[in-house]
């Protein structure tokens, strides 16, 4: 995915995304790269899993990011069940990778979990303790 496209809400990114892994049988996790501006740089497929996991691993997010000279990210996963709502894990990784990205000023932007018909954006739920899913 090559685009130039300023992306400044969750479901800009969400919309971009769900054509490549909301309505499929496992789980993948996908990065949206940007610059300084918020245009995004490039997309694409970090990690393969299996129907209920896919590995979210900051190592794989931040080599990519820094490779695409990218100072901010969005990552996304699907939930083949339909459920966006996040599991443990989910909420666990993603506080693991937003500090690994502090760590390199690499800023996290957001963390969606897609499905064929909705998503949950971790930051646009951050004050609901991830209660919700967006349609």
């Amino acid at each position: 995915m090559e685009y130039t496209l300023q992306i400044r809400q969750s479901s800009q990114a969400a919309a971009l995304l769900r054509d490549h892994i909301a309505d499929i049988d496992h789980e993948e996790l996908w990065g949206l790269f940007l610059n300084g501006q918020g245009n995004l740089i490039s997309g694409e497929m970090l990690t393969k899993g299996t129907l209920s996991y896919t590995p979210i691993d900051s190592r794989t997010i931040l080599k990519r990011a820094l490779l695409k000279n990218a100072t901010a990210v969005i990552i996304a996963h699907n939930h083949p069940s339909g459920n966006p709502k996040p599991s443990v894990n989910d909420i666990n990784e993603t506080d693991r990778v937003r500090a690994a990205c502090k760590l390199l000023d690499v800023e996290l932007i957001d963390h969606l979990i897609l499905t064929a018909d909705c998503y949950y954006s971790f930051a646009d739920e951050m004050t609901t303790h991830f209660q919700s899913a967006k349609h």
